[in-house]
């Protein structure tokens, strides 16, 4: 008789213990199939960390977007929207197309889906893009594609976090380059990083805000260069 009460509890146990040693299975299946996913989005955990908390900027209270945007190929790339100093004819321009600080191609003029306060503040006259979206004007600027050691230099460069924060925004594509993307077409939207900041002033929200940034415009205001501020 022992062996009818006791064989039942035992199957119950072997088949509960072999459920459970399957569900785990399960979820380790699925962490790995979401992992190789985020790699073949061209999303590293470092940088998909930086986009989902607004670049790691201090806790930042303004954030554009979690989003992470596209990489463009296989090779890990990713898309820097610039609004300032480092577009075309502008003072650090040399800087994004100097082959040590790393790859960078021109993809297309854009502008951003959102307006933002594009300002220019301090001493030395630098642009910022204020991380308030819904004020301002819409900003025109360039996209780029950049690989890993350019992000990495241009996160240096713009001293993330402390000065500026790298977090996404959406763009609408203008004007494209000679450099093909079949993902890019006039009037589309796609994503980027930005280098915009919550770490301004007080009364940086209600200097004037510009659509396009020049260092040689109207304003007067022009850029001074690292080596030259004293």
């Amino acid at each position: 008789m022992a062996a009818v009460f006791y064989t039942p509890r035992r199957s119950m146990r072997g088949i509960f213990f072999m459920y459970a040693y399957a569900s785990q299975l399960l979820l380790t299946g699925v962490r790995m199939c979401e992992q190789t996913r985020l790699e073949a989005g061209g999303v590293t955990g470092a940088a998909a960390g930086k986009s989902s908390e607004g670049a790691q900027l201090d806790g930042a209270p303004h954030l554009m977007t979690t989003k992470v945007p596209p990489s463009s190929s296989s090779v890990l790339m990713h898309r820097v929207f610039v609004y300032g100093s480092l577009k075309r004819a502008q003072p650090n321009y040399p800087l994004i197309t100097d082959s040590n600080n790393g790859k960078a191609e021109l993809l297309a003029t854009a502008t951003t889906v959102q307006k933002y306060p594009l300002v220019i503040a301090t001493q030395y006259n630098i642009p910022f893009l204020l991380n308030l979206p819904g004020q301002g004007h819409r900003v025109h600027g360039e996209l780029y594609r950049v690989d890993e050691k350019m992000l990495k230099y241009l996160d240096w460069f713009e001293n993330v976090p402390t000065m500026y924060q790298r977090t996404v925004v959406e763009l609408e594509i203008n004007e494209l380059a000679d450099v093909a993307d079949e993902e890019l077409s006039p009037g589309n939207i796609t994503e980027a990083f930005v280098y915009s900041t919550t770490t301004y002033q007080p009364d940086w929200p209600s200097l004037p805000a510009y659509q396009s940034y020049d260092s040689n415009g109207d304003h007067g205001l022009k850029f001074v260069l690292r080596e030259d501020r004293h």
